[in-house]
């Protein structure tokens, strides 16, 4: 069983592509783009680890279907049966494992994940990996927010949701930096990991306990997603904004968003940007708001948010929409010809009959 591997989070749109195709471009890492996705499709329904038989099928179907990668169940069950009868019983812990470990064909490297969205698991996944390592990004918010209301499968203005995402990111980024050990958790700024590259998976590597070797990290080696369907990956291959230069990546925010929506994203997050280093606008003007309730009006979902928001002053950790209901899952996904219903979606309902 693995007992130092990785866990990498942070919000849609933030770089955590970029930070996972570095950090994968190691030779001592294994490394999935989203792909297994444990807490947010088993943790978080409360699936009982004795259904793992039917936890690996719905695992295995999904990954298939979405990105075109097949499991060896067989070897899975098996290293599964073999870890829990050391252990006495099977838990989360053993499934997670021996399923990534499968995603990599058991190399026997140290394997890590990117998972969007679950940094409230961070503390989860240090109580299973206590010898694990956990890499939360974070970005300016108002480039999170430009680049996913240029490039997300969401309707209307449910793109403004990002707003909330970021803002318990770095609140909890913030706790964390004061609660977690300097030696399990990381945080690093999208903006540094592009200005100075070398100098920040340099750090990340000894934070990681990795041989540091500028040579990893030629272009040619940085891939997005796992096994034969791994891609080169660029910032611009996976920005929202593919004709704008690496260094426009900064600031996008002045020319993308409209007054209204930068009053709003500074209003929320002045606090945690001020706290992060992220100045604030030179432009910036008194709204009244009376846009935002046109937008209440027609978006529950943001209504909702901004409502606990102002009692509670917390953001949100979730997408807009259900990520788990394939009936969300892009259209690329659903390109790949297979019927909702059937395959994936049908091994994912089976958990909870």
């Amino acid at each position: 069983m693995s007992q130092t591997p990785i866990f990498i989070t942070g919000v849609y749109r933030s770089g955590t592509t970029l930070l996972t195709g570095l950090i994968g471009a190691h030779n001592d890492i294994d490394i999935g783009h989203p792909t297994v996705q444990y807490y947010r499709y088993i943790l978080k329904k409360n699936i009982d680890p004795a259904k793992f038989k039917d936890i690996v099928q719905e695992i295995s179907d999904r990954i298939d279907f979405r990105y075109g990668i097949k499991l060896d169940i067989i070897r899975i069950l098996k290293e599964i049966e073999a870890e829990a009868l050391n252990k006495g019983q099977v838990d989360h812990k053993i499934i997670y494992d021996c399923v990534t470990r499968g995603l990599h064909g058991f190399s026997g490297k140290r394997w890590s994940e990117k998972i969007l969205l679950e940094w409230s698991n961070i503390p989860t996944f240090l109580e299973m990996y206590p010898k694990g390592k956990t890499v939360h990004i974070i970005r300016d918010p108002r480039d999170v927010l430009a680049s996913y209301k240029n490039m997300t499968y969401e309707t209307e203005d449910k793109y403004l949701d990002a707003v909330f995402n970021c803002l318990d990111s770095m609140q909890h980024a913030r706790k964390y930096l004061e609660e977690l050990t300097s030696d399990s958790y990381y945080l690093v700024k999208f903006e540094d990991l592009v200005t100075n590259k070398m100098e920040e998976v340099k750090k990340l590597c000894k934070f990681l306990d990795l041989n540091f070797d500028p040579s990893h990290y030629d272009q040619d080696n940085i891939k997005e997603g796992a096994g034969d369907g791994a891609v080169d990956l660029t910032i611009k291959t996976h920005s929202a904004f593919p004709d704008s230069a690496d260094q426009d990546s900064f600031k996008r925010w002045d020319t993308k968003l409209s007054m209204e929506e930068l009053d709003f994203a500074e209003s929320v997050l002045g606090e945690e940007m001020k706290y992060f280093g992220y100045e604030p606008s030179d432009r910036l003007e008194c709204s009244d708001f009376k846009w935002l309730l046109n937008i209440f009006e027609n978006n529950p979902l943001i209504k909702e948010r901004f409502s606990t928001y102002l009692e509670t002053g917390k953001g949100a950790e979730s997408f807009p929409s259900d990520a788990t209901d394939p009936k969300n899952w892009s259209s690329s996904t659903l390109d790949q010809g297979k019927e909702l219903g059937k395959g994936a979606a049908n091994a994912y309902k089976k958990l909870f009959q």
